[in-house]
């Protein structure tokens, strides 16, 4: 950007914070192509690596009055990217589903660490459903691991479809509680295998 590539990010972020768009401007030439690479290694979705990389520049554009230029702006922006990744992931996580786990262990046959991480995850949901209440545990492993509806299964356990649905709710949300703060779970998020 010509005269301003000079300054500093310091005097740059200064300038920044009294609304100077050249200053934003050059900041923003200055790291953006750093910034995508980086975001790229958590995110294997060029969009959504984009939309993370243009989100943290919105924000900083936002933000700029509150930006302390005594901080390092290139650590702020590689934290931003790291806390982007978080955000989305707990965005995303009620929409997380073990139904569709089985069909991502084809992608994570081909990455030996997200292959260790998948197992361990396994292992951990298939201990989780061994501590579920007997009732939940019969009704979870009926519908998820044995592929019936809750019609077949209220109609084998002697139950209400009604019953069966809450207990499924309710050893479900437990499931996810507990694997989605296993860090095996995070590796899979940053190697792109999805749960949901």
């Amino acid at each position: 950007m010509g005269l301003l590539e000079k300054y500093t990010d310091e005097t740059l972020l200064i300038s920044l914070r009294q609304g100077d768009v050249k200053a934003f401007d050059e900041l923003y030439h200055r790291y953006a192509k750093k910034l995508m690479a980086f975001s790229l290694t958590f995110f294997t979705d060029q969009h959504l690596a984009e939309e993370a990389v243009q989100e943290i520049f919105v924000r900083i554009w936002e933000r700029r009055k509150k930006l302390d230029e005594s901080k390092s702006f290139k650590s702020y922006l590689f934290q931003s990217v790291k806390f982007y990744m978080y955000n989305h992931i707990r965005d995303r996580k009620k929409e997380c589903c073990l139904e569709t786990a089985a069909t991502e262990q084809i992608m994570v046959a081909q990455d030996p660490e997200a292959s260790l991480a998948y197992q361990e995850l396994e292992e951990l949901a298939l201990e989780m459903i061994g501590r579920l209440p007997k009732v939940q545990q019969e009704v979870f492993t009926l519908n998820k691991l044995k592929g019936l509806n809750s019609d077949q299964i209220a109609l084998q356990m002697n139950l209400s479809k009604r019953t069966i649905e809450h207990h499924l709710y309710l050893a479900s949300k437990s499931l996810k509680k507990g694997l989605l703060h296993h860090p095996s779970f995070s590796l899979l998020i940053f190697t792109g295998i999805y749960f949901f």
